[in-house]
């Protein structure tokens, strides 16, 4: 990488870090689910409330197209990550009381995720502006990496947190992350826009972007983000099988959050090495079959050590089924003046995919039980083979 010309180091660190904090906000994920289980609601109940505080993921476009359109003081990503890292400071501050209304705990949740969802916007918009045909695949690389090392953190510490201390606790050491990303935002060095200081109009960069999405090979690239975003539809009932039929403990369970992620970040580094030296497009196609391969394995998991090696095995088919969409998305994102926009609107569409997902993955898992809706899962991807072979802009 260093030998690359157009490959910025300084935005290189800036993603390493940012993404960094995305991942060890696992450190809450085992303690959230067992403090609402606790709360004597069940799986269906647990998956809806996953889809509506998942809710502000979904709506990435908006966050864009005020960044892209609405600067503040001649700047149009730092200070929005400042502001939305203080939303989030105090959102976790305030689950960290473990409220009893369940209005209240709804609020601070979705809250929160509107400040994580517009940090991730506006680094994002800061690597699609610097992504070019021979960088884009290294910048995710590098970004979903740093993103696993801090899943790997968060995942072992939280399982530990939630086994031996109050559930507050691991709540509180969530709300520290958007500290660290709150103080990195302030050594961003971002350039005053030139002759754009004052507010456009915000309608402009959404409506363009729709126009864009509305572009054959985009609606063909949004349908392949949903049809493999159907993966998440099994996760919340999968957890609870892990926790209550097979037994596991809160650490064991951090523990195989983290070997996913080390396992991800394998996946990171054989994309990065050779993958990226495969034209785009075909790597949508054994996107689409990892998928499917990594779905189905999920059916191997029966004790402590198949589920060891094969969340190992998952993580890494995870990636090598992510990067290929993320370094596509980048790709075709690369619009003058709506990048950031953009880019939010197919993320907004693969996110809207996955909270979907969960919510019906709870509904049906209720109907089906857990090893249909795994089947299911599995047959909702195959419709993405068609998807991608239609697409013609991208490198064939």
């Amino acid at each position: 990488m260093e030998s690359n010309p157009s490959f910025d180091r300084s935005l290189a660190v800036l993603t390493s870090f940012v993404y960094f904090v995305q991942g060890a906000l696992s450190l809450s994920g085992i303690a959230f689910l067992l403090y609402l289980r606790g709360r004597g609601w069940g799986v269906s109940q647990i998956a809806t409330f996953s889809f509506v505080i998942g809710l502000p993921w979904a709506l990435k476009l908006l966050y864009g197209a005020f960044s892209d359109a609405v600067p503040i003081q001649g700047l149009r990503r730092k200070p929005y990550l400042i502001l939305a890292s203080v939303l989030s400071l105090g959102c976790w501050i305030g689950i960290s009381f473990t409220p009893s209304s369940a209005f209240l705990l709804y609020a601070l949740a979705l809250t929160s995720n509107l400040g994580f969802a517009v940090t991730d916007v506006v680094t994002d918009a800061l690597i699609v502006e610097n992504s070019r045909e021979d960088t884009a695949q290294l910048y995710q690389s590098l970004a979903w990496g740093f993103r696993s090392f801090g899943a790997i953190v968060g995942g072992v510490l939280g399982g530990w947190l939630a086994q031996h201390l109050p559930y507050s606790w691991a709540f509180l050491a969530t709300a520290s992350l958007p500290v660290t990303t709150l103080v990195a935002s302030f050594f961003i060095h971002e350039s005053q826009t030139q002759g754009e200081t004052q507010t456009q109009n915000i309608l402009k960069p959404i409506l363009q972007s729709l126009k864009a999405l509305s572009e054959p090979d985009s609606r063909l690239f949004a349908g392949l983000l949903l049809t493999l975003s159907f993966s998440a539809s099994f996760g919340t009932p999968f957890f609870f099988f892990l926790k209550e039929k097979l037994k596991f403990s809160e650490i064991f369970l951090g523990s195989l959050s983290s070997l996913a992620w080390f396992g991800a970040i394998i996946g990171c580094f054989f994309y990065g090495k050779f993958l990226k030296q495969i034209p785009v497009k075909k790597t949508l196609f054994l996107a689409v079959g990892i998928n499917v391969v990594n779905i189905l394995s999920t059916y191997g998991i029966l004790n402590t050590w198949s589920a060891a090696a094969l969340s190992f095995l998952g993580g890494i088919l995870s990636y090598l089924t992510l990067l290929p969409l993320m370094a596509s998305a980048a790709l075709f994102s690369r619009k003058p003046g709506i990048q950031g926009s953009l880019f939010a609107l197919f993320m907004s569409v693969h996110n809207l995919g996955q909270i979907l997902s969960t919510f019906l993955g709870g509904k049906l898992f209720d109907i089906m039980g857990l090893r249909m809706l795994i089947l299911v899962s599995a047959l909702v991807s195959l419709p993405g083979l068609v998807f991608a072979s239609r697409i013609k802009s991208l490198e064939s």
